[in-house]
């Protein structure tokens, strides 16, 4: 098994789903074997990927299915990347999940067995049964946050949601991660500054804020394929032939603090 991280912050609109589609593709193309689970009955990952619409999720996970998860992918179009895709009959499926016995383990039930580098669950910002599976679930969090003071508090509660479930998950907080980073803006700066004194290297580098993004998912494109050197994937130049932020440098902390760490400990045991 490999290592699962849940892309999750109790606030919405804290680019959730573009950190998690473009992180599973860059992973991808760095040759791991990454599954992208859309946790979201919005659907937006498959969107973003420009997949036509199903809800993988749904077949999986509903009580009494005999579709494994082998069967229940859906190929993104990207080697080394498949995805589990969901739509709005996930809001069905939490209220016929949330019935269930051992519904918080819905998740790790379903992941128990498979042949992925990595797992990237992209979990809807309702506390609710599935977010709950997802972090029992996960080995980290990774909490995408706008630079605002709300955002910041929707980490707080994440955490507070964590250690309530304590006792069932050994899933640790990876990294919280600021998106829309606009350095010209003392707001930005104040609260990145805010975070790092809270959460010292927990905290990694942001992401510029960005309109291509937008442009990308329209386009059924990641930002790899759409425009590979754009401000959020290549960071803001600090004049000295290096970046400050963007996906890349995430992507490095990723494969280095996340994902062969937790490789060694599981070779460790």
């Amino acid at each position: 098994m490999g290592t699962t991280i849940a892309v999750v912050n109790q606030k919405g609109g804290v680019a959730k789903t573009t950190t998690s589609v473009t992180l599973a593709h860059g992973l991808a193309r760095r040759g791991y074997r990454v599954l992208l689970i859309d946790l979201d009955s919005q659907g937006n990952a498959g969107d973003c990927l420009g997949l036509p619409a199903g809800n993988d999720l749904f077949t999986l996970l509903m009580p009494g299915s005999e579709t494994t998860l082998k069967d229940g992918v859906t190929p993104s179009g990207r080697e080394g990347l498949d995805v589990i895709r969901s739509d709005k009959r996930t809001a069905n499926l939490k209220i016929i999940l949330a019935a269930m016995d051992m519904r918080e383990y819905a998740l790790d039930t379903l992941l128990q067995d498979h042949d992925y580098d990595v797992v990237l669950l992209d979990v809807a910002p309702s506390v609710d049964v599935l977010m709950t599976a997802a972090i029992i679930a996960a080995d980290y969090l990774l909490v995408p946050t706008r630079l605002d003071q709300l955002s910041v508090k929707g980490i707080r509660d994440l955490l507070t949601s964590l250690e309530s479930l304590r006792r069932y998950t050994t899933c640790e907080l990876g990294a919280i991660l600021p998106a829309f980073y606009d350095r010209t803006t003392n707001e930005s700066l104040l609260q990145l500054r805010h975070l790092v004194g809270n959460f010292g290297e927990l905290v990694w580098p942001p992401i510029p804020q960005d309109t291509v993004c937008r442009e990308a998912s329209r386009h059924g494109k990641t930002l790899w394929e759409y425009a590979p050197n754009t401000r959020a994937i290549a960071g803001y130049p600090d004049g000295k032939n290096a970046a400050i932020g963007g996906y890349k440098q995430v992507l490095n902390r990723l494969e280095k603090q996340l994902i062969l760490e937790r490789r060694k400990k599981k070779n460790a045991k």
